[in-house]
């Protein structure tokens, strides 16, 4: 009984124990619970819903979710499990997955203040409209992590963001920032790439900041200038990474880098550092990891030494200005995994023993040097690369066997490698995982798979240049760009090309017959350019419907299609490049060409059998720099406003922003990046010439030659000041060269040839500095031919010959010294034309005529008087020549 009663008295006095730790610690489990059930604290709630109400526009996937009292519970905000409060707000957009961006267009309220428990703030991506971040930023004591990168801001950074004492985390990337005045001691990461900051480095306030934990410096992407100052990166004792690539940095960089015994990774590509890379190498520290030099002007030759770098990882030095072989001691980098000396003026021969121990090695880029590959046929390389490019080293004539080991690569670039040999059977299966492939260039025979579908991973496929055979194949699903242009391949086009995100097309100069089938629309949804030219192609033209939103080039130049021209380019209203010359194409030439192809600046439609009028309309087409209608059937005359070209009026147009709106130029260079080059081809000068990538730009060219067409050339044809080459040549063109042809300022090839045109070749012509070939042969010029300015130059007479009324030099007909021209007449009465020239003409003789004629009428006495004189006269001619005959017959019979 005793000890029952111990015992309850025990548990009595444990019960009542749990009672009051439960009554002192009720609060906080409570206030626990109701953090556990999401519940926020009201002040701060209210905070987040003012600071919403500012905004513009709020993505879906946050306004749909910031609803109801339990914030903790909204999308992009975070409470903190103790105490309640937010702590955390993400409103990061990630642009990869939706395209709304929070928009204020305001000053940003300081709603945020009453958060000040947050500690993490992420604003990126989002639209500031270019203000100045707020000064209040800088009260939020317990912030550690701060990211407003590309959400574009401007101004200066607010020197109170050097209060944020706790801060180790700052990203203002991508934003215009002008100046940089404070930055918290506690930072260990400062991003401030893409920023536009154009200034020295010494005016960054690193050097009083007293930045000890600083651990990642990234300064890439800005306008940053001058040389590293000395000192400037001391103090930076714990500095792990540092990004200063694509800047415009001079000069070495400072000897006492070498004590940042912790950097692992250095990036200064991309500078303008044109020192020895031996010096450079030795001021850095040996245990450095990632060393990016590459895009600069460093010279000299690569040191023994380098092989003593065991802890390099990464080394690029492309793009450079190296010399010298590249040191067998390469290959005792056996942390070596990039490895990029790429477009140097490196040469000598590649040994096994340059790849010994770099068993890690998995990008391998040495194109654009003088290398030979000096391996043997049975090497089996120590490395698994995934991407390579030797690209113009010289690898042939036979295709590198150690290829086969390569099982895993992704990227395989061996443009114009010398390779003169049969593609082997083993390649295909090799390259499964193939994502990049270039063999373009070489002379690489065999016939292609008949299907390249099992290349499933395939983007970029160069195959031009080289001898293949046999039929297209069908393609990959989700390649976007084939390249099989000047090979042999054969037969027609597919029933099915087998992919839908074909970008980029290009077949020509190939053995490609049969019509194109209206089949292949539905597989061209993506594309932006379509080169055939140069094969047999015959027939019309299907309409495809719903091809060319994205269509830039086209290009079927030199092929046997027919048919109107294709309707379907209607909707073609990005194209910039349209080629159908040296077809069979008829009908006449639409009006709406000039209003639904508005970014055109390439025509070309030469030698086809076009009739009817140029349209009116083409005038509207503002970009227009070569417009080629040469050898046609067309008729009608010049229309003044025909040649009211906005683009051919600019000299130098394309260089003068003009074409802004145009996306033409990044289309040209994305076809030049794999070295294949877009042509241009122009008659000028007498001749066939090609201008290829960036040189079409300049070429701005008028072609009606060859048609059928009458009237005068309009005075207004002397606007267009940026035309280079005007050809207007047989046709049936009257009337003067127009005086205003010195309008054309730029103007460097002029032909007028077998045409109808009369009068004296007009002396403005002088005016053309830049002309350096002329043809006026075979008109009806008359007169003098100017000799000043620049037409004394033009010694060859077969450019005026078929002109019989021209003379003067060059030509071997002597004009008359006291010889009055029409000019001469001209210039005397300041203005007087040939039209009132005539009717003065005519008039004084009608005065004449009637002023005798009708006083004979009138006058009995005076028309007597004139026929008796006129009587008189004849008799006395009669007897003069009858005394003549007599004397002259006397004379004979003497004889």
């Amino acid at each position: 009984m005793a000890k029952l009663t111990s015992s309850t008295t025990h548990g009595v006095l444990l019960l009542r124990l749990c009672l009051l730790l439960l009554h002192i610690f009720s609060p906080a489990l409570s206030l626990e619970t109701t953090k556990l059930r999401g519940s926020c604290i009201a002040s701060e709630r209210d905070a987040l819903l003012t600071f919403k109400e500012g905004i513009n526009g709020l993505p879906e996937r946050l306004s749909s979710s910031w609803e109801g009292q339990d914030c903790c519970r909204w999308r992009g905000v975070m409470c903190s499990n103790k105490t309640g409060h937010v702590v955390k707000l993400d409103l990061r957009v990630d642009l990869r997955v939706e395209f709304q961006r929070i928009f204020i267009s305001d000053d940003i309220s300081p709603s945020l203040l009453p958060l000040e428990h947050l500690n993490y703030l992420d604003l990126s991506f989002n639209y500031f409209v270019g203000r100045q971040i707020p000064k209040f930023m800088g009260s939020f004591k317990n912030l550690k992590y701060f990211n407003l990168s590309n959400a574009n801001f401007g101004g200066d950074v607010p020197p109170q963001l050097g209060n944020l004492t706790k801060l180790r985390h700052l990203d203002l990337s991508g934003n215009s920032l002008q100046a940089l005045c404070m930055l918290p001691a506690s930072l260990r990461v400062l991003h401030l790439s893409g920023c536009s900051l154009n200034a020295t480095l010494a005016s960054l306030p690193l050097y009083s900041s007293n930045l000890t934990s600083l651990v990642t410096l990234d300064l890439a992407d800005n306008y940053f200038h001058g040389p590293i100052p000395d000192g400037l990166l001391d103090n930076l004792t714990s500095l792990k990474e540092l990004y200063l690539g694509d800047n415009n940095l001079v000069g070495m960089i400072p000897e006492t880098m070498k004590n940042l015994h912790k950097l692992k990774v250095l990036d200064l590509s991309w500078n303008q550092i044109n020192r020895g890379i031996a010096e450079l190498m030795e001021r850095l520290p040996h245990k450095i990891q990632s060393l990016y030099l590459g895009a600069n002007n460093l010279n000299g030759s690569l040191p023994n030494w380098i092989e003593n770098m065991t802890s390099l990882s990464t080394l690029d030095l492309g793009y450079n200005s190296l010399i010298g072989s590249i040191p067998s001691g390469m290959g005792k980098l056996t942390n070596l995994s990039y490895l990029d000396l790429s477009s140097n003026q490196l040469v000598g021969m590649i040994l096994e023993d340059h790849f010994t121990n770099l068993t890690r090695l998995e990008v391998l880029y040495l194109s654009n040097n003088s290398l030979t590959m000096g391996v043997h046929l049975n090497w089996i390389p120590p490395f698994r690369l995934k991407e390579v490019d030797l690209s113009y080293c010289k690898l042939g004539p036979h295709f590198p066997a150690w290829i086969q080991s390569l099982t895993n690569i992704t990227v395989l670039r061996m443009s114009s490698a010398g390779i003169t040999d049969r593609l082997p059977n083993w390649f295909w299966n090799v390259i499964s995982h193939i994502q990049y492939l270039d063999l373009s260039l070489n002379r690489i025979n065999g016939v292609l798979p008949m299907t390249l579908e099992f290349l499933s991973t395939a983007e970029l496929i160069f195959l031009y240049s080289n001898q293949f055979k046999g039929r297209l194949p069908k393609l990959p699903m989700g390649l976007m760009y084939f390249d099989l242009s000047r090979n042999y391949i054969s037969g027609p086009l597919p029933l099915n090309l087998g992919t839908i995100e074909l970008n980029y097309l290009l077949f020509l100069n190939n053995l490609i017959s049969g019509t194109i089938l209206s089949s292949l629309c539905n597989q061209l949804l993506s594309i932006k350019i379509i080169d055939l030219s140069n094969n047999h192609l015959s027939g019309q033209l299907p309409e495809c419907k719903d091809v060319g939103s994205s269509l830039a080039i086209i290009s079927f130049r030199n092929n046997r299609l027919s048919g109107k021209f294709p309707i379907f380019f209607q909707g073609c209203q990005y194209l910039s490049f349209l080629d159908l010359s040296y077809n069979n194409f008829f009908g006449n030439l639409p009006a709406w060409i000039g209003t639904r192809l508005p970014n055109l600046v390439f025509l070309l439609l030469k030698s086809n059998m076009f009739f009817g009028y140029i349209p009116i309309k083409l005038s509207r087409l503002d970009h227009l720099q070569v417009l080629d209608l040469a050898h046609n059937n067309l008729s009608g005359t010049i229309a003044p406003s025909l040649v009211n070209f906005k683009a051919m009026t600019l000299i130098s147009s394309y260089a003068s922003d003009f074409h802004k709106d145009v996306d033409v130029a990044s289309i040209f260079n994305e076809v030049d990046y794999n070295n294949d080059p877009f042509s241009l081809f122009v008659i000028t000068k007498g001749q066939i010439l090609e201008y290829q990538n960036d040189n079409i730009y300049f070429m701005l060219s008028l072609d009606l030659s060859g048609n059928s067409l009458t009237g005068e050339i309009p005075k207004q044809i002397g606007a267009l000041a940026g035309l280079k080459n005007m050809n207007l040549s047989a046709n049936r063109l009257i009337g003067n060269i127009p005086e205003t042809m010195n309008g054309l300022r730029s103007l460097e090839s002029l032909d007028l040839s077998n045409n109808e045109l009369f009068g004296e070749i007009p002396s403005t012509l002088s005016a053309l500095t830049f002309l350096s070939h002329l043809n006026l042969s075979y008109n009806n010029l008359s007169g003098r031919i100017p000799r000043e300015g620049k037409l004394e130059t033009f010694d060859d007479p077969t450019i005026y010959i078929g002109n019989s009324n021209l003379c003067g030099p060059p030509t071997s007909k002597n004009c008359s010294g006291n010889q009055t021209t029409m000019s001469d007449l001209l210039e005397h009465e300041d203005g007087y034309n040939m039209s009132s020239l005539y009717f003065s003409m005519g008039l004084g003789f009608a005065v004449g005529f009637w002023v005798i004629f009708g006083t004979l009428l009138f006058k009995r006495t005076w028309r007597t008087t004139y026929f008796l004189l006129v009587d008189d006269i004849c008799d006395r001619i009669y007897v003069f020549m009858v005394l003549k005959w007599i004397r002259l017959n006397a004379r004979i019979k003497k004889k």
